[in-house]
């Protein structure tokens, strides 16, 4: 079974990288993977901060 981790935690990290923290300095300060440090990051950017939010269902899609 999956870690998972909280909402808070992904934004903690996140915020590292805005910051200016190297993906790889983070990877190893904290044990997660590269590809799951960068899809969050992506997440963040995309949902403003928020991971809380669901995907919005796109009007393709209605």
């Amino acid at each position: 079974m999956a870690k998972r981790y909280d909402n808070d935690f992904k934004v903690i990290i996140s915020e590292l990288l805005t910051s200016g923290r190297k993906v790889k300095e983070v990877s190893e300060e904290y044990g997660l993977s590269g590809g799951m440090i960068r899809r969050w990051r992506a997440e963040y950017e995309m949902r403003s901060g928020d991971f809380s939010k669901r995907n919005e269902p796109s009007a393709e899609k209605l």
